[in-house]
């Protein structure tokens, strides 16, 4: 308080300590306040805006030039529209006049727009849909006031906020509207400049600069892809926003007018009201960057709004380490005309009930700094009737790279029509560009890392591995998106995330369902105290699926219920199998221990006798990412005749040209899919007695089954010797593999998610 002391007497001093008590009250209470009320995340209620119709506020001052340009681009871009779409075009502090000639091109509804060469374009039809408003206020309003007026009209569910220097691209409108669901507070088109040469400092997609003193906002430069990002907050000239939650922000900035830092002020409040805000990279929008701000005052006075503003987001939303106190010194150390920005009990109030919800969410773990990074958007319009599946995975799954990622995606892409899916995905780091084509099938993927997985770490039992995979952070990370997306389902993936149940959100308890999706059952049915941990864990479920019948007999819940495994049927027009050169072909991803520890052992004790019964005989083995570190330290995957392929690869390809497949494991649950995709490719599958688990009963001629691994040497010699032999039982399976598709499985997950959503609280 120093600077005061020296510029105004001690009953001044007094009276501005007097004046801003109200305001340091604010951020004192709730700083003590937040840390003391229950935690939860909040739930906003959230309506459906299934309603068609979009409204776009256009705010303009002085500039009916640019203004003609924006405005014929909108006019295409909503052409594109299946909807109505209203315009109000909010003309403050300039002479209406200048817009006549505009006002008669686009009035309600425009018949003809001319393009950028000044042809006429017709754009009848959808477009005229379109109704035009026009807003005139002979005062500057700012851009807090100009929106204020322009949502006062806007009478869609939905509200466009386009600068009058920005020209949409033809589809940028119509690429937002499939990202309008009911946790979604607004959405942000891409922006480039028309100065393609211009380092591109604005994009639309928002983050910060962590910094203990000062807020610092930026725009990152957009990765390649198409899936809409998380954003920190929308921005003001080229964003699609809720309408009646728009309205509530405007009317809480006064503090910003008359322009910048207030967009973010909106973003903040969505993220900590449990909104959601995106960024979509395929919403293309140009600004001729003609900075209408630096037109109407002086750089001195936009450098101390800037400032002023920047302090008013910091003291609303905690967003620093700076304290109340330095706070108040810091408005003491302002010019005494410019007190009055920041009194009066209003300003209080607001700074209090903002900041108080944005230090109880910081409390409950919601982390800014992971909102860019971390979470994908698919754009898939809004469908009340679908079951909502919220997936919840310890391993990384797309691509899919082992069996149990296999399954999950080859489900998720065949039902993606019908149920909503959200992912909850841990192994963060496994995920790329190339995860893209089955994350567009998921509403939603939120990503995390940090269990604390080492490459040194011994074999760990099932009990360390639940404890170690359910760790604080994926819980924490669960209870959130429970309460953001409000599922029907909540389906944990592998036995692994079992305790997960442990901690379901008691305020959440009569809403959504648990279902455990078991790959592998572990129980060994002895009563021994690991089985009794196993059962206590999975009766807190109220379903639980397995992948075959022997899984499902070990189960003591009483809902259990058999969702197989299947294939993706590549019978039609297969071919038989080649007899020259004979081939082996081996589906198992190493990172699998079944998997790796078989295929050795089938090169120790089959492999050798039967490359010299055939000389040319050669064997391919699909061993994923994780084989190329085993083969390097392993002769036996490096020796004559055995091809290693080490990376996520298409099997159909190689199943077209292999003689058949083995199938060499022991020791396993669930059930084998490489198994059923040999058979649904036309091709025999020879596999120990153990690894043919699930499909054993089934009289499957195509699958041959030996008691051990060197005991498929013989029923191996003899396929590859009788081609005759092997093609008849090629061709003897088709009515009863019809139900091992994964069409078929996808039919009964459907019913089980169906079965479960009606029984939702």
């Amino acid at each position: 308080m120093g600077d005061v002391s020296r510029r105004i007497s001690p009953l001044a001093r007094a009276l501005f300590l007097l004046r801003f008590l109200p305001l340091y009250a604010a951020m004192g209470v709730a700083d003590w306040l937040a840390p003391k009320l229950p935690r939860r995340w909040p739930q906003p209620r959230r309506e459906r805006s299934n309603a068609p119709g979009i409204s776009v506020i256009v705010p303009e001052r002085g500039t009916p030039g640019t203004l003609a340009i924006t405005l014929d681009a909108l006019a295409a871009a909503c052409a594109k529209l299946d909807e109505p779409v209203q315009v109000i075009v909010v003309v403050n502090g300039a002479n209406p006049a200048a817009y006549t000639e505009l006002r008669q091109r686009h009035d309600s509804p425009p018949a003809l727009v001319p393009d950028r060469e000044n042809r006429e374009v017709a754009v009848r039809g959808r477009t005229s849909q379109m109704e035009w408003l026009w807003e005139f206020h002979d005062e500057p309003l700012g851009y807090d006031g100009a929106i204020a007026a322009g949502l006062a009209k806007a009478r869609h569910a939905w509200t466009y906020l386009l600068n009058s220097d920005m020209r949409l691209a033809p589809d940028a409108l119509a690429e937002l509207l499939p990202y309008r669901q009911p946790q979604v507070f607004a959405v942000t088109s891409q922006i480039f400049f028309e100065d393609a040469s211009r380092r591109r400092e604005e994009t639309g997609w928002s983050d910060f600069y962590p910094h203990h003193d000062k807020p610092i906002v930026y725009e990152r430069t957009p990765e390649a892809g198409t899936l809409a990002r998380g954003n920190l907050y929308p921005g003001g000239g080229s964003s699609l926003c809720r309408t009646e939650q728009l309205r509530r922000y405007v009317a809480d900035a006064h503090e910003y007018h008359p322009f910048y830092w207030e967009d973010v002020d909106f973003g903040l409040r969505a993220w900590n009201e449990g909104w959601e805000v995106l960024f979509c990279p395929t919403s293309h929008a140009w600004h001729g960057h003609r900075g209408t701000v630096n037109r109407f005052y002086a750089q001195e006075e936009i450098e101390r709004v800037i400032a002023r503003n920047a302090q008013w987001f910091d003291m609303r939303h905690a967003w620093t380490q700076v304290s109340p106190i330095e706070h108040i010194r810091r408005i003491a150390a302002r010019a005494p005309e410019h007190w009055h920005e920041f009194a009066g009990p209003a300003r209080a109030w607001r700074t209090f009930r903002l900041r108080l919800r944005a230090s109880r969410t910081r409390a409950m773990g919601l982390r800014y700094q992971r909102i860019t990074q971390d979470s994908y958007y698919a754009a898939q319009p809004d469908c009340a009737a679908r079951p909502r599946v919220l997936l919840v995975t310890p391993f990384a799954l797309f691509p899919p790279a082992h069996g149990g990622a296999r399954r999950v995606a080859e489900l998720v892409t065949r039902l993606a029509d019908r149920v909503d899916f959200f992912l909850l995905g841990d192994e963060r780091s496994l995920y790329s560009l190339a995860s893209e084509p089955w994350l567009r099938h998921v509403r939603a993927t939120h990503l995390i890392e940090g269990r604390g997985d080492r490459p040194t770490d011994a074999p760990m039992s099932l009990a360390e591995r639940m404890q170690r995979h359910a760790w604080p952070g994926l819980r924490q990370k669960l209870e959130r998106m429970i309460a953001l997306y409000d599922p029907d389902v909540v389906q944990v993936e592998f036995m692994e995330l079992a305790l997960l149940a442990d901690h379901r959100p008691d305020h959440h308890a009569g809403r959504a369902r648990w279902l455990l999706a078991l790959h592998d059952v572990y129980l060994a049915g002895d009563g021994s105290a690991g089985d009794a941990a196993q059962i206590a864990a999975l009766q807190r479920f109220d379903a639980v699926s397995a992948c075959s019948n022997e899984d499902i007999a070990l189960l003591p819940n009483a809902s259990a219920h058999l969702i197989g495994n299947g294939a993706i049927d590549r019978r039609a027009g297969a071919a038989p199998s080649p007899q020259t050169p004979p081939r082996l072909l081996f589906m198992g991803p190493f990172r699998y221990t079944q998997n790796r520890e078989g295929i050795l052992a089938f090169l120790d004790q089959a492999w050798p006798t039967l490359k010299r019964q055939f000389p040319d005989l050669r064997l391919t083995i699909l061993g994923g990412a994780e084989s190329k570190a085993i083969a390097d330290n392993d002769p036996r995957l490096t020796q004559d005749g055995v091809d290693l392929v080490s990376a996520f690869v298409d099997p159909t390809p190689y199943l077209a040209g292999c003689t058949l497949s083995i199938n060499p494991q022991y020791d396993i649950r669930g059930s084998s899919i490489k198994l059923i995709e040999s058979l649904l490719a036309r091709r025999v599958c020879v596999s120990t007695a153990a690894g043919a688990r699930g499909f054993a009963r089934e009289g499957l001629q195509g699958l041959v089954t030996a008691d051990d691994i060197a005991g498929m040497t013989a029923p191996i010699s003899a396929l590859l010797a009788d081609a005759g032999y092997r093609h008849r039982l090629e061709n003897a399976d088709d009515a009863k593999l019809d139900t091992h598709t994964w069409d078929a499985v996808a039919g009964d997950q459907l019913a089980l998610y169906r079965e479960l959503q009606q029984g939702r609280a």
